[in-house]
């Protein structure tokens, strides 16, 4: 049976347990106008992985100091703000490979 590789950790896996991963989620994308949300095949761990570190670095609003209260951020930001964190999520998983 045909092995797939994962495109962060680089595992071998049955491509039955693969997952479609959205860089930006669907919703996001939609908002900002977006046609197409980029999407790249993960194992479940790493998907489950993934979503767990948006969880904890993309924030919805910031803190505007001139206004002194938070905002929410535009659709742009956001499709940024997810673009980044799975930047920094491929790169932390490729220095633990490394290690």
């Amino acid at each position: 049976m045909a092995k797939e590789t994962c495109k962060v950790c680089n595992n071998v896996v049955d491509p039955d347990t693969m997952e479609e991963h959205h860089i930006v989620p669907r919703d996001v994308t939609d908002e900002a106008g977006i046609p197409e949300s980029q999407t790249m095949r993960l194992c479940a761990d790493c998907h489950e992985e993934a979503h767990t570190w948006y969880t904890a670095r993309v924030r919805h609003t910031e803190y505007d100091p001139d206004a002194r209260q938070f905002r929410n951020k535009s659709y742009l930001e956001m499709v940024g703000e997810y673009q980044s964190a799975f930047s920094a999520f491929v790169k932390y998983k490729g220095s633990q490979q490394r290690s």
